[in-house]
């Protein structure tokens, strides 16, 4: 057996580098639409979703802890997108929608705008009093996003739950939850 080197060349042609260079474009695309934050609910009555939270700064997940200090006004920023589209197992109900194994359709809505208010509940985590209740309220265009900045009253020392609900813009009517996580929480120590 030799102990020589081997040297291998590759040569790329026109039409390999083209294949290549759409594999390379098409992975990048759908990368894209994926990181960006494509948001589809699962249920096609609830085209609403609460994305993020920052409380004092701090960024929360629903079911979450965080802590704050007492006797000052704290911050809560709520961010809502609107989906682009709902999962049906049982066909498209658009045109654009498109076929996602292992079986169904993502069905994309229609450009529409979605008028909605966004609710902050406060509530002490020993004896459920409700504490404080903040409302804003919004439209979002499918696919878009909002954040809503509530300032809320200083807390005593202890433990509170704040709420966070997305609801129909005719809540004084009954109303109806339009975010597929209406009613999450993140618990909030307060020092």
């Amino acid at each position: 057996m030799s102990s020589q080197s081997q040297v291998i060349t590759i040569v790329i042609d026109g039409k390999r580098l083209l294949v290549i260079s759409l594999f390379l474009a098409v992975t990048l695309a759908l990368f894209s639409i994926y990181v960006s934050g494509f948001y589809i609910t699962q249920d096609e009555s609830l085209p609403l979703h609460g994305e993020s939270i920052v409380i004092n700064g701090k960024s929360a997940s629903f079911g979450g802890t965080v802590t704050i200090s007492a006797g000052a006004p704290f911050t809560v920023n709520l961010t809502v997108a609107s989906s682009e589209g709902y999962f049906t197992p049982y066909g498209s109900y658009y045109a654009e929608s498109y076929y996602y194994p292992p079986g169904g359709y993502y069905a994309l809505f229609p450009p529409t705008s979605q008028p909605h208010i966004a609710i902050v509940s406060v509530y002490n985590n020993q004896t459920f009093i409700p504490g404080e209740i903040s409302i804003l309220s919004g439209t979002l265009n499918t696919g878009g996003k909002v954040t809503y900045n509530y300032t809320l009253n200083p807390l005593e020392p202890g433990e509170y739950i704040i709420k966070f609900m997305v609801w129909s813009d005719w809540i004084s009517q009954g109303g109806v939850r339009i975010a597929d996580n209406s009613g999450g929480y993140v618990k909030v120590v307060v020092s």
